[in-house]
């Protein structure tokens, strides 16, 4: 146990370190995860055990139902509503179109069954957005391209995973004619479309509901109840025959949008897991790699990387947002910002494990797709966006810096006035606040009111004053230390 512990925590310092290291060079943090999981595996150091393949899935997908559930909740619906049209295009149309190029091509390099090329050139359509805002490193990308990519990487993996199905179970059981095929194939994308989205709706309102409803001890429950339900979309979507990973999304989005408890510590929460899972899945995927192997394509390999880049994804871009109004360097953004996650990975692997036919090969192919292009598109995403003038001024850059100024000295302290206070029935003005501090907030009655001078204290008020944290001693001998509670910074 202390030698898995210690290898453990060696892997999160390692993938903590690469993704500091690459955010400040501009180099793609997913190439750092791989290279610790092929230094410690089979292929470099021999430290780590092999993991096997079915584990390596099961790791897969709780990182993308976590990753994808992290993602939602920092969705706001004004920005899908603003997107919805060309990001449901690019899930839809755009990941048919490039699948249906990523085949024939996967076909012709590799030489493989047709099964095999539709699965592997479904694999290779799904985008990761995520991937490429780490690249960009905060830099304010034109809100509408922001949108429509973190969209459509949330809406397309549901259609890979649905299109990989497909052609699965057509390999093992066959559709017969083709009437019964298109039958079999709307009825399906129906059922599992539909129940996603039902799943998620109810999971996302039941879940915002308890949020509310339930009294928790300690706030840090609140964050582990939304992860309950985050996995139990998923479960209940699968059980029903859904898309899990769509009910996901929607219902991150959901609880993301209603009144929630304890937001900031649940936001925190998740988003320090999803990096976690996000260092362990692609060391874990990294462990499954070969240099070997990578090498004995390396020729197909790099056609099948540079027809995903200048053909595949191009061609989906542009017949999916026709008439959508963006312009052509929109469009070319759009076209080379498709990096590659591990969905495509986690989609290959399903179908090795899978009883249809899978060679080997194509899981050293979609590696080599996944690494090649992430690490040409990482390498240049940045100088594109600059080139193409995309990036545009905002005053978040200063609040950001005023914000980091605060949090170094401002504290939100919590005072209550008890029934015995010489307080009670004074107002605001006549109390005596040092200087630079402020009462912003009263509860009273679990309402809240924004002080004025004229504003009396009562008996069971709880204050909020944000000050100075040099004027701590101040306020506790102001208003007796019994009464102040412990400061807080700000988050």
């Amino acid at each position: 146990m202390g030698y898995f512990l210690l290898l453990l925590s060696f892997i999160l310092l390692a993938g903590v370190w690469s993704a500091r290291v690459g955010t400040r060079l501009g180099f793609p943090v997913l190439i750092g995860f791989v290279a610790i999981g092929m230094m410690l595996g089979p292929s470099g150091l021999h430290v780590s055990p092999k993991v096997p393949l079915s584990v390596a899935q099961s790791i897969g997908y709780v990182a993308l139902i976590l990753i994808l559930f992290e993602g939602g909740l920092h969705t706001p619906l004004t920005r899908i509503r603003s997107v919805w049209k060309p990001a449901i295009s690019l899930a839809t149309v755009g990941v048919l179109v490039s699948s249906a190029i990523m085949t024939a091509i996967s076909h012709y390099l590799l030489k493989l069954p047709f099964f095999p090329s539709a699965l592997l050139g479904v694999a290779v359509s799904s985008t990761d957005a995520a991937s490429v805002f780490s690249i960009l490193g905060g830099q304010p990308l034109r809100r509408r391209l922001v949108d429509v990519l973190e969209v459509e990487s949330g809406t397309n993996d549901p259609m890979a995973f649905f299109l990989t199905i497909v052609f699965m179970q057509w390999s093992i059981h066959g559709f017969g004619t083709v009437e019964r095929a298109a039958w079999y194939v709307i009825g399906t994308l129906a059922l599992q479309m539909l129940v996603g989205l039902a799943v998620g709706f109810v999971a996302g309102y039941l879940g915002s509901l308890a949020n509310q409803r339930i009294k928790l001890d300690t706030g840090g429950l609140y964050p582990t109840l939304t992860l309950s339900f985050a996995l139990s979309s998923y479960a209940g979507a699968a059980l029903l025959h859904g898309s899990g990973f769509l009910a996901v999304y929607v219902a991150s989005v959901v609880m993301g949008n209603r009144k929630l408890e304890h937001r900031y510590s649940i936001m925190r929460f998740h988003e320090g897991l999803s990096w976690t899972m996000h260092i362990v899945m692609y060391v874990v995927l990294g462990l499954q790699m070969s240099p070997a192997r990578l090498w004995a394509i390396l020729l197909p390999g790099m056609g099948l990387a540079v027809s995903a880049l200048v053909i595949a994804r191009p061609a989906a871009v542009w017949l999916s947002t026709l008439g959508m109004g963006y312009t052509r360097t929109e469009k070319v953004f759009i076209s080379w910002a498709g990096l590659r996650g591990a969905v495509p990975i986690v989609l290959v692997l399903t179908a090795i494990l899978s009883p249809t036919y899978t060679p080997a090969t194509m899981l050293d192919a979609v590696f080599f797709v996944v690494i090649a292009s992430t690490l040409l598109q990482g390498l240049t995403i940045k100088p594109l966006a600059q080139r193409l003038d995309l990036f545009e001024s905002s005053p978040s850059d200063g609040l950001l810096e005023l914000v980091a100024i605060a949090r170094e000295h401002a504290v939100v302290m919590p005072i209550e006035i008890p029934e015995e206070s010489d307080l009670v029935h004074k107002k605001m003005v006549e109390i005596q606040f040092p200087q630079n501090t402020l009462c912003y907030a009263i509860i009273r009655d679990s309402q809240v009111i924004v002080p004025r001078g004229a504003t009396k204290l009562q008996a069971g008020d709880h204050l909020l004053v944000l000050s100075d944290r040099r004027h701590i001693p101040h306020l506790r001998r102001l208003f007796r230390a019994i009464q102040v509670g412990q400061p807080g910074f700000l988050p």
